[in-house]
């Protein structure tokens, strides 16, 4: 891959990160006085995975063809992955700092981007390789 178009790639997913975090935290915020932290944290999870694989594949990879078995499989692997470690930054904010849940569902997204990253640039999203 050329550099220049590995630096857009990796500013397209900053945008995509960035925009999905607000929205993550915007749920958050929008939900935790009906459901509590961690119940509005659960419920949010969902949304904005499901808005973070579609803007990836189709913006920042460039992927505009039907969404794939192998795909879709790869990437919930590796978001469960990254769930765990965002669920454990986001505990560990609620349950040893001040920071309100809104933010703390900020700060443990960004724990986890760079290995969504790399994750989806070598496997979920990566062009296929030829068979021979």
């Amino acid at each position: 891959m050329f550099k220049q178009e590995l630096i857009l790639r990796l500013l397209r997913f900053g945008f995509v990160g960035g925009g999905v975090t607000l929205v993550f935290m915007g749920l958050n915020w929008l939900f935790a006085p009906r459901l509590g932290a961690d119940l509005a944290y659960l419920a949010a999870y969902p949304l904005a995975v499901a808005l973070h694989f579609c803007l990836n594949k189709w913006w920042t990879f460039g992927d505009q063809g039907a969404v794939k078995k192998r795909q879709a499989a790869e990437y919930l692997g590796m978001m469960l992955v990254a769930f765990l470690i965002q669920t454990a930054v986001f505990k560990a904010l609620i349950l040893y700092t001040t920071v309100p849940p809104w933010l703390a569902s900020g700060i443990a997204t960004v724990a986890q981007m760079a290995l969504s990253f790399l994750v989806m640039q070598r496997r979920v999203f990566a062009p296929a390789r030829p068979v021979g």
